[in-house]
Parts: C-alpha cells; sequence; structure tokens
C-alpha cells in the first residue's frame, strides 16, 4: 500500500532565514508575488525584486545578497546571460553567489546550457514551496566552491559531502 512519507524538516534555523539577503529576479507579477510569499512563509524578509536582467545587476550591485533566485527572463539580457554575469564579477562577494534558476524549459540541452551558464540549482516549472525551499537548503548548506577555467565558470559540477565525491542521485536522496 502507498504510504504517504513525512514531508522533510527545515535544516536551517529561523535566525538564519531572517538574515538572508535574496534577490528574487522573476517578471511576471504573480510568480514574483508567489515567491516573495515563500520566502515570507519562512522567515527571510530581506528581500529584493527584479523584473528584468538590467534590474537584477543593479540590484546585485547595490545590495547583500547571498541567495539569488533567477528566472528565464526575456532577452536582451535573459536569465542565462545575468547569470554569466555575475559568475564573471571580479567581486568574489558576487561571483560566489548561489543562484537557483527557475525554468520551464525541460530538454536536455536547456539544462546543459543553464549548468554550463554556472547555475548552482535548476528548479523546473511547476514547482512546490517545499522543492524551493529544499533546493535554498541545498545550495546553503553544502555550497559548492567556484571553479574558474578557460571554459567554464561556475559551481563545482562536483558535489561533496565533507571531502568525498557525491553522486548526483545520492546527493538527492532525502534522509
Amino acid at each position: 500500500m502507498w504510504q504517504r512519507s513525512e514531508p522533510r524538516k527545515n535544516t536551517i534555523t529561523a535566525e538564519t532565514y531572517a538574515q538572508l539577503g535574496v534577490l528574487v529576479v522573476e517578471d511576471t507579477l504573480h510568480m514574483a508575488t508567489l515567491l516573495r510569499g515563500v520566502l515570507n512563509g519562512i522567515g527571510i524578509r530581506n528581500i529584493v525584486s527584479a523584473r528584468s536582467g538590467e534590474d537584477a545587476l543593479s540590484a546585485l550591485m547595490r545590495g547583500r545578497v547571498d541567495l539569488a533566485i533567477m528566472d528565464d527572463l526575456e532577452p536582451p539580457l535573459d536569465g542565462l546571460s545575468v547569470v554569466r554575469a555575475i559568475r564573471l564579477a571580479e567581486e568574489d562577494t558576487l561571483n560566489q553567489i548561489p543562484v537557483i534558476y527557475l525554468t520551464t524549459k525541460r530538454e536536455r540541452s536547456a539544462i546543459i546550457a543553464a549548468r554550463d551558464a554556472g547555475v548552482t540549482e535548476i528548479l523546473s516549472k511547476p514547482f512546490s514551496a517545499q522543492q524551493l525551499i529544499e533546493r535554498m537548503e541545498t545550495v546553503l548548506t553544502r555550497p559548492r566552491t567556484i571553479v574558474r577555467s578557460e571554459a567554464f565558470t561556475g559551481p563545482d559540477r562536483r558535489r561533496r559531502d565533507g571531502k568525498a565525491i557525491v553522486k548526483r542521485r545520492e546527493a538527492d536522496r532525502k534522509p
């Protein structure tokens, strides 16, 4: 018989959430409002919103951002262009920011393009509040080193648990 699994408990304290600075980059008002509601619901109070890629880059320069939640966005400065700009920034406080990329694209080529642009985590729309919270906890509790080479600048693609490399599917298993 099918059993409902218990929801995963949050591993980040309310005090930690209250101190986070989160940039939400979403061009649709409805989705921006929904994201803000989820973030407020877990105690995040320092939320900066941007509706375009240009606004996102301005917001990054103006304030303290610990996490960015980035939509696909429309050209000319789409979401992946903003992520590339973040990763190539000279300031470590900018290029180290974890980015959760929200997308409706599920094709393998789109996922690879996002990974190659330097996103930290990808979340496909539609998603639940719990899925967003789990991605946030992953990027905040298990940060990945930013790797720089001629071909790539972004989070180390190998997930590590302490010092050992963890395969992606193992990293996604719930405790």
